[in-house]
């Protein structure tokens, strides 16, 4: 009945929401008026006591490596905890495993906004938070250096436990340890202690039509039992808290968009509090950077929000009109942490369907740090 009689946006989206335990059932008439032939009469018989009390989220693990959040019948965002093996990398490069990103995060619609491994750059995987150069310093004064960022040294990211998942009709929570092992995880060498918590909120939907979603994340290192350096990369600043989005539906898959395409002239557009960067910004103190693109053929973006009581508030930023949001953190000229000292950092990735104008933009930052 529903091919020969469409029904509107808004009853198919009433018709779809998962109800979880309670039962709906439904019946509808489409009449065939030349006036109302479009305007089908749904009739629901609810079992249960409130029509909007069920949980919107539901977490699912997949291959004992994957944990796949939903929010109803889209797809939200995907952590990949355990290591990934790409196979579009060469088996001798060691950017070929990885593991701790997110990937992919979803839009608003579910469009896929993140990218994994792209050819250009093998180690920038959706969301993910490592450093260039990370240091290790003995009593004996021997520093070794290691590099995070790329894997191309034998320091990598690996899970080593669950802390928290959680659902309720308003958030999502999930919580993980993971170390850094130099090696096998198996071979005991942890530098440091990771952990990572990520609250995702309901969407949020304005009298407007607007619709966001705020995605928290709380991230705390400790050194194990000696001293670790982290640094950025000299000149970028790149090195801590990044996300890299997919090229826009435009662009052929096995190409990146030109710097050209600025926010003006192409489909990408990078916003920062002084408006749209009108060309690549390295090492730019920023609050706050939003990418806003086409994503399977859909036009929406995500932003990174700094909270004000950040260490070094403003911090330095490389951001790319190729796709790269990177907030650099301890930046440059980098930063010693000792053993009985944590790092804490948090960050908001601000979902957002659609264009989005720097007003918009300031009033959800605002909120965020409000809150």
């Amino acid at each position: 009945m529903f091919d020969r009689f469409p029904l509107s946006e808004f009853t198919m989206s009433f018709l779809s929401r998962p109800f979880l335990s309670r039962r709906l059932y439904c019946s509808a008439a489409a009449y065939t008026g030349s006036i109302i032939r479009n305007l089908p009469v749904v009739f629901c018989l609810l079992w249960s006591s409130s029509l909007f009390a069920a949980e919107p989220f539901r977490f699912a693990e997949n291959n004992k490596k994957q944990l796949t959040l939903t929010e109803g019948l889209l797809p939200v965002l995907t952590y990949q905890f355990g290591t990934i093996e790409h196979e579009n990398v060469p088996k001798t490069d060691k950017r070929r495993t990885a593991g701790c990103y997110i990937h992919p995060l979803h839009g608003i619609n579910g469009e896929i906004l993140t990218d994994n491994a792209p050819k250009d750059h093998y180690h920038h995987h959706g969301i993910f938070w490592t450093w260039p150069h990370v240091s290790t310093h003995e009593p004996d004064g021997k520093t070794t250096e290691y590099d995070l960022w790329t894997s191309n040294t034998e320091l990598k990211q690996h899970f080593v436990r669950w802390i928290e998942k959680t659902v309720s009709e308003e958030k999502a929570v999930f919580a993980v340890e993971n170390g850094w092992f130099i090696g096998k995880p198996e071979d005991g060498k942890k530098i440091m202690t990771e952990q990572v918590k990520v609250i995702v909120r309901r969407r949020q939907t304005e009298p407007d039509g607007f619709t966001s979603r705020a995605v928290d994340f709380e991230l705390t290192w400790q050194p194990v039992d000696k001293p670790v350096t982290l640094r950025g990369s000299e000149g970028k600043s790149y090195g801590g808290f990044s996300i890299r989005f997919k090229p826009a539906t435009a662009v052929p898959p096995d190409e990146r968009p030109p710097i050209t395409l600025t926010g003006k002239k192409g489909v990408n557009r990078i916003t920062t509090p002084t408006g749209i960067a009108e060309k690549d910004l390295p090492e730019t103190p920023l609050a706050w950077a939003d990418y806003t693109s086409l994503f399977d053929d859909k036009k929406s973006g995500a932003a990174i929000f700094v909270p004000k009581n950040h260490p070094d508030y403003p911090p330095t930023w490389l951001t790319r009109y190729y796709g790269p949001l990177c907030v650099g953190y301890p930046g440059v000229k980098g930063k010693t942490f000792q053993p009985d000292e944590k790092l804490e950092l948090r960050y908001r990735v601000w979902i957002h369907r659609s264009n989005v104008t720097l007003p918009q933009i300031e009033n959800a930052y605002e909120q965020y740090n409000g809150k």
